[in-house]
């Protein structure tokens, strides 16, 4: 059984916030299964993966509500190692086509002395490359170490979609990713771009 429980706040048009849980369960059959639980709040969704299965969750809230999480990230810049907190932040947003409702990402930092901000609609990588390009460093994080990969189908959920592949035996990461299924299928899976384990190795030249 894969889960996870995610501490959150839930933040409303008015700025006012309530603590609450995100219980996130990965299943066997491929779906992603979510419930929102806070004060006189209780929510459930289910998709097939975790960007959408949010995406459905955060549709049953009112208008202009908000998720935020914490995530504590090592950051490198020449010989300096720091750990500084990222605010992620998510809303639903209705800006290309109003009955298409997307996911809006925000990425906040405050980094010696300045406050850095990206922000990208549906593609989380986006906003994450942005506030690391912004802050002129290098996240040592899932998302960027060569042992982590993805398989790029299109419909691909880079902020817990990505796969683990250090004990991996005969790998070929210079073959495209559907040539070396094998790797994926041995592979941990649905792994948090903002995760980082001792195998971490800075993958060469990683855009998101």
């Amino acid at each position: 059984m894969n889960e996870k429980t995610l501490i959150t706040k839930l933040i409303n048009g008015k700025g006012q916030s309530q603590d609450a849980n995100l219980y996130v369960r990965f299943r066997e059959n491929d779906t992603v299964h979510m419930i929102l639980i806070g004060k006189s709040l209780y929510i459930e969704s289910e998709a097939g993966t975790y960007v959408q299965s949010l995406l459905e969750l955060m549709t049953n809230l009112p208008e202009s509500y908000s998720l935020k999480f914490l995530n504590s990230v090592q950051t490198t810049n020449g010989n300096s190692i720091e750990i500084v907190t990222v605010e992620e932040y998510i809303v639903v947003t209705r800006q290309y086509d109003l009955d298409e409702p997307q996911l809006k990402f925000k990425l906040v930092c405050e980094y010696r002395g300045k406050t850095f901000e990206a922000n990208a609609v549906e593609d989380f990588s986006i906003a994450l490359q942005a506030l690391q390009d912004k802050m002129d460093v290098s996240f040592n994080i899932c998302a960027y170490c060569s042992n982590a990969d993805f398989r790029s189908t299109g419909g691909e959920d880079l902020r817990q979609g990505w796969f683990c592949l250090r004990d991996v035996s005969n790998r070929h990461p210079d073959l495209p990713w559907f040539q070396r299924e094998y790797e994926f299928q041995e592979a941990y899976s649905n792994v948090n771009a903002f995760h980082w384990c001792p195998s971490y190795i800075k993958a060469v030249n990683r855009m998101l």
